[in-house]
Order: structure tokens, then C-alpha cells, then sequence
């Protein structure tokens, strides 16, 4: 005979899910993501990676209905239009460019601004094409200030955390690292979460090859 307790609580209601609890998941890219949009009729999502591909995922199946696919830079921004099929992108190349997001064809875009690339005179370095998905959060020169991250003008040297004039959070300001090449090349091989743990630094890790490439470039462009 049953107890009486089990028997009342099949007769119970469905508990709701409480807001904000997952309730699916899908995997958009390999890579961290940095920006997402919802189409104006809830049918779209736009996932946006750190490594400038941007995922169009239907919400009724969860799938990955098309990539659109730029030049391999970061888009931090992304927006529907209002016909739900449109989507802009905007990056660090200050580049706008509009999507069909049905087709995954590009269909225009516009530059703002007319500002100079900051890696103009680095073309032929391995390195600094690596360091272009960084130029978003981090200027290689002092004049030019921090942005999203600080600036790496003089790094190497310095202690982590300890550049005046930005915002550093707390968790940085107690770890014991000093930037040189080797500490710097151990963050992108083991990651922002693990090396330097409270970061605000997107997760992500280079491979041995482009890390030394980088670390060769950042030793000659940070130079004051």
C-alpha cells in the first residue's frame, strides 16, 4: 500500500519554471560570444563570437539555421531591422555592414568615421593580423587611451593591475603578475578565466604558433 504522501503529490499541480531558468541551450560557436539580438517578431536570434562570425539561430527548433561569415573580426554589436530579416553588425574596423539574414549574403555596409587603422604600417607581420581582434578593447599607444580595456602601450614591465586611469577590478588587483613575454604568452595559452581570474577579458586562447607571433609583435608596437 502506497503511502498516503506519494499519492497527494501526483494529484499536485506543474510547478512553473521560475523566471530566468534555463530552459534549452545551443551551442552558436567554438568561440566566446560577444553580442546577441532577438528579431522583432521572436522567431531569430543573432549570436555574435569573438572570432567575427555571427550564428542565426531559429528559437521554434534551436538550430543554427545559417553563419554569416565577414572578415574574421569581432562584431560587438548586432540588430535586427524591423523586417526581421535584415541585421546589421558593427565591429572595432568601424565598418557597418548589412546582412540578409535569411540568405547569409551581405548586402551593403558603410564606414564611420574614417579613422586610421591602427595596424596600417603592420601588415606584413603575422602578429599584428592575430592582435586585429583585440584593437576593439585595446590601443597599442598611450595618446590613445584605454577603450574597453586598458591600454598596452608599456606593458611589458608592469605590474597587472596596476596601470593609472582605469577601472581594474578588484579580483586583478590581488593576483602577483608582472607582464613580460612569457606571462603574457601563458594568458592565451591557458585562458583569461584561468590565468587571471575576475577578468573582464573575453575568454579565449591562441595556439603556440600565433601566440609567439603576437608576443614578437606586442615586444616592437607597445614601445612608447
Amino acid at each position: 500500500m502506497p503511502w498516503p504522501w506519494r499519492k497527494a503529490a501526483r494529484s499536485l499541480p506543474p510547478v512553473p519554471a521560475a523566471a530566468g531558468d534555463a530552459t534549452g541551450e545551443v551551442e552558436a560557436a567554438a568561440a566566446p560570444l560577444i553580442a546577441l539580438a532577438i528579431s522583432g517578431n521572436d522567431k531569430r536570434i543573432a549570436a555574435s563570437s569573438i572570432k567575427g562570425a555571427v550564428a542565426i539561430i531559429d528559437r521554434a527548433s534551436r538550430t543554427i539555421a545559417r553563419t554569416l561569415v565577414g572578415p574574421g573580426l569581432p562584431a560587438w554589436a548586432v540588430l535586427f531591422l524591423p523586417d526581421n530579416r535584415g541585421l546589421l553588425t558593427g565591429g572595432g574596423d568601424r565598418v557597418i555592414r548589412r546582412w540578409d539574414s535569411e540568405s547569409g549574403a551581405q548586402v551593403g555596409e558603410v564606414a564611420i568615421g574614417g579613422a586610421v587603422d591602427p595596424l596600417a604600417g603592420f601588415e606584413s607581420e603575422p602578429g599584428a593580423q592575430v592582435f586585429r581582434a583585440c584593437v576593439a578593447c585595446h590601443t597599442l599607444k598611450s595618446q590613445d587611451g584605454p577603450r574597453a580595456g586598458p591600454t598596452l602601450a608599456g606593458v611589458f614591465g608592469r605590474k597587472i593591475a596596476s596601470l593609472p586611469g582605469y577601472d581594474f577590478s578588484a579580483a586583478l588587483k590581488t593576483l602577483d603578475i608582472v607582464w613580460t613575454p612569457q606571462t603574457l604568452s601563458k594568458l592565451f595559452e591557458l585562458g583569461p578565466a584561468a590565468y587571471t581570474p575576475g577578468s573582464k577579458m573575453p575568454e579565449q586562447k591562441v595556439g603556440a604558433e600565433d601566440r609567439a607571433e603576437l608576443i614578437r609583435f606586442l615586444e616592437k608596437a607597445t614601445k612608447d
